[in-house]
């Protein structure tokens, strides 16, 4: 499988070049054709902050400052926003949190859905109608006829989130981006729609990026993981190794701080504090305050993201 999307030191933050703040240091991964690639962390580690630079959706006061995202020979950086709004929605998708946030009160399924078509194809009204109904029975939505004339707040939270997939892949595009797809939704939802995507991924042979802090989630849709901590990659790999050896340290504390079948009688493991602010970073590493095997280097000098094996990588002085 050939690369589809390669992030290359990417740097994100925000203020001037003489005084800028990085949200997002030196961020590195690269994605294959057809592939799930989990983005792994705890709230604040820049998961979604990654995500919302490859869709070039970033505030308006946080920039790139440096680094490349490359797709199809193209460096999004570099695009305009003329440019940048012929990729979006097209070739690649945003599924976002929370779909009745995302999702235009004031409007039908149908009518935001038609929005998708109009804007990335030619397609008359009926073509656009016979599209939409085709792409909600993708996702599994029943009477989707009925559907297009409602609105969002008609439907369940599950409902809301197929549509917010059939938006997503209206167009058919080369990359979807999952940010937290599950949240808010109860337990048999989530494996409704966690078995959607696996169902889509197989079929079209999309390539989907998993931004997820549940390792449950890793564990049933995704072949690799990045796991990052404080707006840097810690740690990749393939999902069984990430999961049967993690070498970093966070990595291991997140395995561990998951709930098991059977340990009722055991604690769960707590990382202990939590992540710094863009701020006040350590001078070393960034996991160095929080960490049970941290020694002098590690508070002193911030550990490089180093090559130990076959696409896999690890950003540690004491790896596991």
């Amino acid at each position: 499988m050939g690369t589809v999307l390669e992030v290359q030191d990417l740097r994100v933050g925000r203020g001037s070049k003489d005084k800028f703040t990085a949200i997002l240091e030196n961020v590195s991964f690269k994605v294959k054709h057809g592939e799930s690639l989990a983005v792994v962390g705890e709230s604040g580690c820049g998961k979604s902050m990654t995500a919302l630079s490859i869709m070039g959706l970033l505030p308006p006061n946080i920039e790139v400052g440096s680094g490349h995202i490359q797709f199809d020979e193209q460096d999004l950086t570099r695009l305009s926003t003329r440019e940048m709004n012929s990729i979006r929605g097209k070739d690649i998708s945003m599924i976002f949190q929370e779909p009745m946030t995302s999702l235009n009160p004031s409007f039908t399924i149908g009518n935001q859905l038609a929005e998708v078509y109009k804007y990335h194809s030619n397609y008359t009204v009926q073509e656009i109608k016979e599209h939409s109904i085709e792409v909600l029975k993708k996702v599994r939505i029943p009477d989707p006829e009925e559907k297009l004339d409602v609105y969002p707040h008609q439907l369940s939270g599950g409902m809301r989130q197929r549509v917010m997939i059939a938006m997503a892949l209206a167009c058919n595009p080369k990359i979807l981006i999952a940010d937290e797809p599950t949240t808010a939704l109860d337990v048999t939802i989530q494996a409704q729609i966690l078995d959607l995507l696996n169902e889509i991924q197989e079929i079209e042979k999309m390539t989907i990026i998993m931004i997820t802090h549940d390792l449950g989630v890793v564990a049933e849709t995704c072949h690799r993981a990045v796991v990052m901590y404080a707006g840097q990659v810690i740690e990749e790999g393939s999902v069984e190794e990430i999961f049967d050896s993690p070498h970093h340290p966070y990595t291991r504390g997140l395995m561990l701080s998951a709930p098991r079948l059977g340990d009722r009688k055991e604690k769960l493991h707590v990382i202990p504090g939590s992540v710094p602010d863009i701020d006040n970073m350590p001078n070393g590493c960034r996991f160095a305050p929080r960490c049970e095997f941290v020694t002098n280097i590690c508070r002193e000098e911030p550990p490089v993201l180093e090559e130990i094996g076959k696409e896999r990588r690890v950003r540690c002085w004491n790896k596991l």
